[in-house]
């Protein structure tokens, strides 16, 4: 059996990113490359923590680029 991937909710997702959940909703809505949510019913969603840290991964090679 493989291992279930981790799925934040949005009040950790954003504690994990080190932003406000307001932040998260603003990315999630205005960053083309910001994980999409998985939506489990109309007042559920999450995150894969996977899905996060690959695009924190991108965030940061590309600051590398910029210096």
């Amino acid at each position: 059996m493989s291992a279930q991937p981790e799925v934040l909710r949005p009040a950790k997702a954003a504690a994990y990113l080190g932003f406000s959940r307001r932040k998260l909703y603003d990315l999630a809505e205005i960053d083309p490359t910001f994980p999409r949510k998985i939506v489990f019913s109309s007042r559920c969603v999450g995150y894969r923590r996977e899905s996060l840290d690959s695009w924190l991964l991108e965030k940061e090679q590309q600051a590398g680029g910029e210096e």
